[in-house]
């Protein structure tokens, strides 16, 4: 008994790598959507506090140096799908509110 001929396997494959970019097409797009809503996470180095404590003195706390002290840090992809989401637009509002 032959195997499925040549044209037969050729279409099953090009069917098999148009859903495959279909996917990946679709988790991209469902990714980027998520940056655009979530562009930050909580920094490793100080677990969201922004705050480090010191080696030598436990009392002793400074700036996280890998978030600058805001306890955030942006998620992978932001740079690269060029998410534009800042720390600064989320403190806006309060700054409209200035009275002269």
């Amino acid at each position: 008994m032959p195997g499925p001929s040549i044209p037969t396997a050729l279409a099953t494959l090009a069917l098999c790598l148009t859903v495959l970019a279909v996917l990946a097409l679709a988790s991209a797009v469902v990714y980027r959507s998520s940056l655009a809503r979530h562009p930050y996470t909580d920094c490793r180095r100080c677990k969201g506090t922004g705050q480090r404590r010191s080696r030598l003195f436990a009392h002793s706390f400074g700036y996280c140096p890998d978030c600058t002290g805001t306890g955030r840090r942006p998620r992978p992809g932001t740079r690269l799908l060029r998410v534009r989401h800042h720390l600064s637009q989320e403190a806006a509002p309060a700054d409209e509110q200035v009275e002269r």
